[in-house]
Protein backbone atom coordinates (compact mmCIF):
# COMPACT_ATOMS: atom_id res chain seq x y z
CA UNK A 1 0.00 0.00 0.00
CA UNK A 2 1.26 3.46 -0.81
CA UNK A 3 1.93 5.93 1.94
CA UNK A 4 -0.44 8.31 0.17
CA UNK A 5 -3.81 7.03 -1.05
CA UNK A 6 -4.47 7.02 -4.78
CA UNK A 7 -6.99 9.59 -6.00
CA UNK A 8 -10.29 8.08 -7.09
CA UNK A 9 -10.65 7.79 -10.86
CA UNK A 10 -14.13 7.45 -12.33
CA UNK A 11 -13.41 8.44 -15.92
CA UNK A 12 -10.61 6.74 -17.83
CA UNK A 13 -8.08 8.89 -19.64
CA UNK A 14 -9.00 9.66 -23.25
CA UNK A 15 -6.03 7.67 -24.56
CA UNK A 16 -7.38 4.66 -22.63
CA UNK A 17 -4.17 3.11 -21.34
CA UNK A 18 -4.00 1.77 -17.82
CA UNK A 19 -2.87 4.50 -15.46
CA UNK A 20 0.42 3.58 -13.82
CA UNK A 21 0.38 3.70 -10.04
CA UNK A 22 3.24 6.19 -10.07
CA UNK A 23 1.05 8.60 -12.06
CA UNK A 24 -1.85 8.04 -9.68
CA UNK A 25 0.39 8.99 -6.80
CA UNK A 26 1.82 12.02 -8.59
CA UNK A 27 -1.67 13.23 -9.46
CA UNK A 28 -1.97 14.56 -5.92
CA UNK A 29 -0.20 17.55 -7.45
CA UNK A 30 -2.48 18.44 -10.34
CA UNK A 31 -0.16 21.30 -11.28
CA UNK A 32 2.76 18.94 -11.99
CA UNK A 33 1.37 15.50 -12.87
CA UNK A 34 1.05 16.27 -16.58
CA UNK A 35 4.64 17.48 -16.67
CA UNK A 36 5.82 14.25 -15.02
CA UNK A 37 3.76 12.29 -17.56
CA UNK A 38 5.27 14.26 -20.45
CA UNK A 39 8.80 13.59 -19.20
CA UNK A 40 8.01 9.90 -18.70
CA UNK A 41 6.56 9.63 -22.20
CA UNK A 42 9.55 11.43 -23.69
CA UNK A 43 11.92 9.10 -21.85
CA UNK A 44 10.09 6.10 -23.18
CA UNK A 45 9.32 7.21 -26.74
CA UNK A 46 11.59 10.04 -27.86
CA UNK A 47 15.11 9.36 -26.68
CA UNK A 48 18.13 9.22 -28.93
CA UNK A 49 19.43 6.57 -26.52
CA UNK A 50 18.49 3.04 -27.60
CA UNK A 51 15.69 1.24 -25.72
CA UNK A 52 18.25 -1.32 -24.50
CA UNK A 53 20.58 1.35 -23.13
CA UNK A 54 17.59 3.10 -21.54
CA UNK A 55 16.60 -0.10 -19.77
CA UNK A 56 20.16 -0.79 -18.58
CA UNK A 57 20.24 2.68 -16.99
CA UNK A 58 16.84 2.19 -15.37
CA UNK A 59 17.60 -1.31 -14.06
CA UNK A 60 20.95 -0.34 -12.57
CA UNK A 61 19.50 2.79 -10.97
CA UNK A 62 16.38 1.12 -9.60
CA UNK A 63 18.54 -1.69 -8.24
CA UNK A 64 20.94 0.69 -6.49
CA UNK A 65 18.07 2.77 -5.03
CA UNK A 66 15.89 -0.22 -4.13
CA UNK A 67 12.97 1.06 -6.17
CA UNK A 68 11.13 -2.24 -6.38
CA UNK A 69 8.12 -0.79 -8.19
CA UNK A 70 10.21 0.61 -11.04
CA UNK A 71 12.45 -2.48 -11.13
CA UNK A 72 9.46 -4.81 -11.44
CA UNK A 73 7.77 -2.58 -14.01
CA UNK A 74 10.89 -2.53 -16.20
CA UNK A 75 11.82 -6.23 -16.11
CA UNK A 76 9.57 -7.20 -19.06
CA UNK A 77 10.35 -3.94 -20.87
CA UNK A 78 14.07 -4.60 -20.60
CA UNK A 79 13.70 -8.15 -21.95
CA UNK A 80 11.79 -6.77 -24.92
CA UNK A 81 14.58 -4.21 -25.44
CA UNK A 82 17.26 -6.94 -25.50
CA UNK A 83 18.55 -7.13 -21.92
CA UNK A 84 19.01 -10.81 -21.03
CA UNK A 85 17.81 -12.51 -17.85
CA UNK A 86 21.46 -13.08 -16.91
CA UNK A 87 22.09 -9.36 -17.24
CA UNK A 88 18.98 -8.55 -15.19
CA UNK A 89 20.24 -10.89 -12.46
CA UNK A 90 23.68 -9.25 -12.49
CA UNK A 91 22.14 -5.79 -12.20
CA UNK A 92 19.96 -6.97 -9.31
CA UNK A 93 22.92 -8.59 -7.54
CA UNK A 94 25.03 -5.44 -7.65
CA UNK A 95 22.41 -3.43 -5.73
CA UNK A 96 24.26 -3.43 -2.41
CA UNK A 97 27.78 -3.62 -3.80
CA UNK A 98 29.85 -0.48 -4.15
CA UNK A 99 31.91 -0.04 -7.29
CA UNK A 100 30.61 -3.20 -8.96
CA UNK A 101 31.16 -1.84 -12.46
CA UNK A 102 33.68 0.84 -11.48
CA UNK A 103 36.10 -1.81 -10.17
CA UNK A 104 35.27 -4.41 -12.83
CA UNK A 105 33.66 -6.90 -10.42
CA UNK A 106 31.12 -8.01 -13.03
CA UNK A 107 31.18 -11.53 -14.47
CA UNK A 108 32.29 -11.49 -18.13
CA UNK A 109 30.00 -14.50 -18.76
CA UNK A 110 26.96 -12.24 -18.27
CA UNK A 111 27.60 -10.79 -21.71
CA UNK A 112 27.78 -7.04 -21.21
CA UNK A 113 29.43 -5.40 -24.21
CA UNK A 114 32.19 -2.80 -23.89
CA UNK A 115 29.56 -0.12 -24.59
CA UNK A 116 27.32 -1.56 -21.85
CA UNK A 117 30.20 -1.48 -19.38
CA UNK A 118 31.01 2.15 -20.18
CA UNK A 119 27.33 3.04 -19.71
CA UNK A 120 26.94 1.08 -16.47
CA UNK A 121 30.22 2.37 -15.03
CA UNK A 122 29.14 5.94 -15.84
CA UNK A 123 25.74 5.49 -14.19
CA UNK A 124 27.23 3.77 -11.13
CA UNK A 125 29.79 6.57 -10.81
CA UNK A 126 27.07 9.24 -10.93
CA UNK A 127 25.11 7.40 -8.26
CA UNK A 128 27.99 6.65 -5.90
CA UNK A 129 30.53 9.43 -6.26
CA UNK A 130 29.15 11.56 -8.31
CA UNK A 131 32.49 12.90 -9.62
CA UNK A 132 33.29 11.42 -13.04
CA UNK A 133 37.01 11.02 -13.73
CA UNK A 134 38.52 12.55 -16.86
CA UNK A 135 39.35 9.05 -18.11
CA UNK A 136 35.77 7.79 -17.74
CA UNK A 137 34.36 11.02 -19.19
CA UNK A 138 36.58 10.57 -22.27
CA UNK A 139 35.26 7.01 -22.71
CA UNK A 140 31.65 8.16 -22.27
CA UNK A 141 32.10 11.05 -24.75
CA UNK A 142 33.72 8.65 -27.23
CA UNK A 143 30.75 6.28 -26.99
CA UNK A 144 27.66 8.46 -26.55
CA UNK A 145 26.51 11.74 -28.11
CA UNK A 146 26.00 14.83 -25.95
CA UNK A 147 22.25 14.32 -26.23
CA UNK A 148 22.55 10.68 -25.10
CA UNK A 149 24.71 11.70 -22.13
CA UNK A 150 22.05 14.17 -20.98
CA UNK A 151 19.40 11.48 -21.47
CA UNK A 152 21.41 8.99 -19.39
CA UNK A 153 21.75 11.50 -16.56
CA UNK A 154 18.05 12.41 -16.61
CA UNK A 155 16.96 8.75 -16.83
CA UNK A 156 18.95 7.70 -13.80
CA UNK A 157 17.60 10.53 -11.70
CA UNK A 158 14.01 11.42 -12.40
CA UNK A 159 11.84 8.45 -11.46
CA UNK A 160 14.07 5.90 -9.68
CA UNK A 161 15.94 8.41 -7.54
CA UNK A 162 13.36 11.12 -7.00
CA UNK A 163 10.50 8.77 -6.25
CA UNK A 164 12.16 5.49 -5.40
CA UNK A 165 14.35 6.87 -2.68
CA UNK A 166 12.06 9.56 -1.31
CA UNK A 167 8.53 8.20 -1.30
CA UNK A 168 9.22 4.48 -1.44
CA UNK A 169 7.84 3.49 -4.83
CA UNK A 170 8.60 -0.07 -3.79
CA UNK A 171 5.33 -0.19 -1.85
CA UNK A 172 2.78 1.19 -4.26
CA UNK A 173 2.10 -1.61 -6.70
Amino acid sequence: MARLPYPDYHTPHAKSRPILNVMKLLSHSTATVNHWADVGNAQFKNLSLSPRDRELVILLTTSKFNSTYEWTHHLPLSLKAGVTKKQQSALEACAKLNNYFIDGKHDPEVGFSEKDLILLTFVETIIQQPEVSDELWKRVKGTFSEREIVEIISLQYIIPVTLGSHIRTDIFN
